[in-house]
This record gives structure tokens, sequence and C-alpha cells, in this order.
């Protein structure tokens, strides 16, 4: 008998039992970031349902940190597509360095994805740094400063969810303006919030995937051009790439875009804008 063994029950010796049951292969999407996006999402919220949420205390919460990784995870997939298809993007990135690790862990189509593994993405901070420091892409100057800041919200309770199982720091709390209180503020995620939250990363992440399109195109019509390596032939299969890399199947089959073009006539009017 021992005055140690007083304060709670003895515990015994666990370990994880296999790491390979922890992991599965999956393919590499085909489809475009921004419909993984939609896709990984709609998963998540399909389970956290009103019902779901009322009877647990922890679901809501959870589920919005679900949201916040597939915002990163766009990120980090569209920012290395854009390294494997825009020589823009690779002279900038160039001058940057890239984890060993991950380049021995990654297949080679995806080697591009470790640039972005380093640091996280769950703010506006990060996100702009990173696309300036790898792509060239002032994304800030691009007219997205409001909606981010209303994503930089989200990451600030997502920290408090994370990292103190709901309770908010005070610093997330001073950046949130938020009161102060001789009690724990607790951060309580319900049904309503939770698709509050998922329209503002929603709204974020067809916002930039929009732009960013926008500043490919440019590319594609000005700078790609003068590059010593541009083959004029094979312009229209350029363009494909970067179409394919922006476009949203899913709304286009829900009729959700404005211009219902085809690659070829968004290659035509781009051309036709730049006097090409």
């Amino acid at each position: 008998m021992s005055w140690r063994n007083s304060i709670n029950q003895p515990s015994g010796v666990e370990r994880i039992t296999n790491l390979n049951n922890y992991v599965s292969r999956i393919s590499i999407p085909e489809e475009s970031p921004i419909d993984q996006f939609y896709k990984e999402t709609r998963d998540i919220i399909s389970f956290a349902t009103p019902q779901n949420i009322n009877t647990s205390s922890t679901l809501g919460a959870l589920s919005s940190v679900g949201v916040v990784s597939c915002c990163e995870n766009y990120f980090r997939q569209i920012f290395s597509a854009i390294l494997g298809v825009c020589s823009d993007a690779q002279k900038v990135a160039a001058l940057q360095t890239v984890n060993m690790g991950s380049v021995i862990w990654h297949p080679n189509s995806e080697i591009a994805r470790g640039a972005f593994e380093h640091t996280s993405l769950a703010g506006s901070e990060n996100i702009y740094k990173t696309s300036e420091k790898y792509l060239g892409i002032k994304l800030k100057s691009l007219g997205l400063d409001a909606i981010f800041k209303e994503f930089d919200k989200v990451c600030e309770f997502r920290h408090g969810i994370v990292h103190s199982n709901r309770i908010l720091a005070g610093k997330n709390g001073i950046k949130l303006q938020l009161a102060s209180s001789e009690q724990l503020t607790r951060i309580e995620i319900n049904f309503s919030k939770l698709q509050e939250i998922l329209a503002v990363c929603q709204a974020m992440i067809i916002s930039t995937n929009a732009k960013l399109f926008g500043v490919m195109c440019e590319r594609w019509a000005k700078s790609w051009r003068l590059n010593p390596s541009w083959d004029a032939s094979k312009e229209g299969e350029a363009f494909k790439q970067i179409w394919l890399l922006f476009h949203s199947n899913i709304d286009f089959n829900n009729n959700l875009t404005i211009e219902k073009y085809s690659w070829v006539k968004c290659r035509n009017e781009v051309k036709r804008e730049f006097n090409i």
C-alpha cells in the first residue's frame, strides 16, 4: 500500500499495436481541389445533423475543426497544383527549400505538396505569406481581405477547440474582441453556428478559387508567352490544364455557375480580353 496510489486508478501498459491499421491508401484525386473541398465538407455536414449535434456537446466543435482542415487541404492542393503548371510560380519557388522528408515520402506527382506541409494554413496571415513566397501571388491584393477576416474568426475558435477542449485562450479571445470574464469561456458550436462557419469557409474557398483562376489566365495570356519554353502550338493544352485545375463540375452540374462555358469558349474569351 502507498499514498501514491490514492489519487486515481492504476493504469496498464498500453501501446499502439499496429500503425498500419491507422492509415489507408487512396488514389490521387482527379477532380479539382474545389470539388474535393465540396465533397469533404459535405461528408462532415452529413453526419453533423441537428439531432446529432443536440445530443453531443462536442460534435459541432469537432465538425468545425474538420471544416477548417478541409480549407487547409484546399490551399495545399491548389498551391502545389499551381506549382506544377505555372512557370512564374516555379521561378519564385526555385528560391525556396523543401523538407527532405516530403521529397522522400510523396509520390513524384505530389512532391510539390511538400512545400506547404511545414506551416499551418489555418489563418489568413500564413496563407498570404505562403502564396506570395511560393507562387508570387499577393492574395491580399485581390479583394479577398473581408472574407479572410471572417475565416480568421473561425480559426481563433478552432485553436481553443483543438488545444484546450473548447476553452477559449486569452490571446484568441482578445483577437475576437470578446469580453473577458472571471469564469472560463467555453466555445459552443450548435447546428446553426456550424452552418455559419461552413458558409464562411465555403465563401472563402469559392472566392479564392475564382481569383486564382483569373491570375493564372492572365499569366497564360501574358508572362508565359515570354518564356523561351513557350510553345504556341500547345497554348490550348496549357489553358486546359488551368481550366481543369479550377473548374467545378459540381457547380456546373448544379447550374450554379453564371456562365456555362466549355474550356474552349473560356479560352477564346480570355484571348479576346487580352488581345491575343
